[in-house]
């Protein structure tokens, strides 16, 4: 099977669409297990980093999984019950606009390529 400009553009779009989804559930999974899965974030990232394997490995944690810890180590600050109220409507507006994101790209892409 050859890689065509359809494939490669639906490749793309799969992509932008896997790190999107990756950040919102990770970011769920924030919201349920709390302590545990930034516990689990923590250990994953090197600081400070010195290697070049190190950068490479701490660009790829937090490209995929750093809005849900991002976001929760801002609102730390907060009592549990308003930390958690806070989170979810964090995550809602990140469900929506990575939805409106993944949407426009999409039909930005099917513009240009498909005419």
């Amino acid at each position: 099977m050859f890689l065509t400009l359809y494939s490669a553009v639906d490749f793309l779009l799969l992509a932008i669409g896997i790190v999107l989804s990756t950040q919102f559930a990770y970011g769920c999974t924030i919201l349920i297990l709390e302590k545990t899965m930034l516990g689990y974030y923590e250990v994953a990232i090197f600081d400070p980093p010195t290697t070049l394997f190190q950068k490479i490995t701490n660009a790829f944690q937090k490209g995929m999984l750093g809005s849900g810890p991002y976001i929760y180590t801002k609102i730390e600050k907060y009592n549990w019950f308003l930390r958690k109220i806070l989170f979810l409507v964090a995550l809602l507006v990140q469900g929506i606009l990575s939805v409106t994101l993944y949407t426009v790209l999409s039909m930005i892409v099917d513009y240009i390529f498909f005419g």
